[in-house]
């Protein structure tokens, strides 16, 4: 896993634009396996009408409780 200052400025490699940072202050991951950079809009739609499942490395997102 990457380091958060690693990411920070991180492009969307779906739609292109920049990955949001959390109410945390922390770099949005979608992905806890590979950290493939997602913005919220898009990591959102794949839960929703896609795979529910990394683009990059086909892990699937876990449940949103």
């Amino acid at each position: 896993i990457k380091f958060v200052q690693e990411l920070s400025g991180q492009i969307c490699q779906i739609c292109g634009d920049e990955v949001e940072i959390t109410v945390d202050g922390e770099l949005f991951v979608a992905c806890s396996e590979c950290a493939f950079p997602v913005c919220t809009p898009c990591y959102e739609y794949e839960r929703r009408e896609g795979n529910q499942a990394c683009p990059q490395c086909k892990t699937r997102y876990k449940r949103l409780k």
